[in-house]
């Protein structure tokens, strides 16, 4: 680990030589990831907030979140963090552990945020970041295609059953040229898929998978999970082959009609639906009939935090709170990172229709009626939780078993052991 942290410290350092030094007098820095559209709309915002703020400066640091947070902690080990950036809800813990998060509690106002998912940002009652959207889970699914096949498609009470058996069904109407979806075991978000899968379809109950103490989902959850994917009908799954060769969400097969539904954050929608001529639309994940569980938990779409090193946090909180909370930002920002955290922002823009997509317009819909019921409270969890999903983790583990190389009670058991090598450092 020491070496580790010796190495991040060194990056840091080469990063440091080649970019301004932390922010001086009104200038501050704020880094982020995503795509065009939020990289833009982002740009536009800081612009207006420093048309607002007169010799106020926001320097624009995005990249894609490839290496994202590999880049953010040797930064943070170097001591030259962005004055803000972003992390998402299950990375908060280990920054906050480092000591990389100003705490911002009684410092931003957030009275007109949805109060679960403004509390998701919290540790121990003190507030580490602000949110900037709600993103919702959603099943992405084509429209067009269930219209031309004769596929009715449930709304907001059904089961996994009901949708394994409509997967199935898609796959032999369309002669095996369809697939149901990819398969979940082997990619991410599995932090939302195993958790989602035990609330409802188990009964486990919340608070679950962990809290920020403890850690309350075990590798018989896991098992369980990676049991109920093994066991679906042919056609249901996308070939491992084909789900391991998958470059990423950009170009996600339901472009191209090879699955029938994408499993992802509302947010997303409007990418995806680029993707292809067809019309794409969005229902909540299977409930099996519980009457909750809909949005699965209250999770922030992405974080925002403070860096504890920033010599203008003052700058720095005045802006998160107006990014975060103005009509003016809202108008702008729109969806680029889900539905907007601040009713007042919502309100703005409900009030101007036009600046609302056809696409905007269907993640409005769907996260605000999602958040409208009752949502499972979300946790961010212990230091070093986020690790054990990753690449060489779970999710090699998710692909063992569908590859039939590893069984689902060994997926458990291997679970187990990453946990307690994680909680234990």
């Amino acid at each position: 680990m020491r070496k580790f942290t010796i190495l991040l410290c060194i990056l840091g350092i080469l990063i440091a030589g080649c970019q301004r030094n932390q922010g001086s007098g009104n200038e501050i820095r704020f880094s982020w990831w995503g795509n065009e559209a939020r990289n833009n709309a982002t740009i536009e915002a800081i612009r207006l907030y420093e048309s607002l703020n007169p010799g106020v400066r926001i320097i624009p640091e995005f990249a894609a979140v490839d290496g994202y947070v590999t880049r953010m902690q040797a930064q943070i080990a170097a001591g030259n963090a962005p004055d803000i950036f972003t992390v998402s809800p299950e990375d908060l813990p280990t920054y906050v552990d480092l000591g990389a998060c100003a705490d911002l509690t009684g410092l931003v106002d957030l009275s007109t945020h949805n109060p679960e998912v403004a509390r998701a940002s919290a540790i121990n009652n003190s507030l580490y970041g602000v949110n900037l959207s709600l993103n919702a889970n959603v099943i992405i699914y084509n429209k067009t295609l269930a219209e031309e096949l004769g596929i009715v498609m449930p709304e907001w009470d059904y089961t996994w059953d009901e949708l394994i058996s409509l997967l199935a069904e898609v796959h032999r109407r369309t002669n095996g040229q369809t697939y149901g979806m990819v398969d979940i075991r082997m990619v991410r978000p599995l932090e939302t898929y195993i958790p989602a899968w035990n609330m409802t379809y188990r009964d486990r109950e919340p608070p679950f998978p962990w809290t920020d103490t403890q850690m309350i989902m075990t590798g018989e959850d896991v098992a369980a999970y990676m049991e109920f994917w093994s066991n679906v009908p042919y056609g249901v799954l996308l070939s491992p082959d084909e789900t391991a060769t998958l470059p990423s969400q950009i170009n996600a097969p339901i472009g191209t009609r090879k699955t029938f539904l994408e499993w992802n954050y509302s947010g997303t929608f409007a990418m995806i639906q680029s993707q292809t001529t067809d019309e794409l639309d969005m229902i909540p994940y299977p409930n099996n009939r519980r009457g909750r569980g809909e949005a699965v938990s209250a999770r922030p779409g992405l974080v925002q935090v403070v860096f504890s090193g920033s010599r203008n946090k003052e700058l720095a909180v005045d802006f998160l709170q107006w990014l975060s909370s103005d009509p003016e930002a809202g108008k702008i920002l729109r969806t680029v990172r889900g539905v907007l955290p601040s009713s007042v922002q919502v309100e703005a823009l409900l009030a101007e229709p036009d600046v609302l997509s056809a696409e905007d317009q269907k993640v409005f819909t769907i996260t605000n009626r999602i958040f409208a019921g009752t949502v499972n409270p979300f946790n961010p969890g212990l230091p070093g939780i986020a690790n054990i999903w990753n690449e060489n983790h779970l999710i090699a583990v998710g692909a063992e078993v569908a590859f039939g190389r590893t069984t689902p009670q060994q997926a458990g058991q291997r679970f187990d052991t990453f946990l307690a090598d994680a909680l234990s450092r």
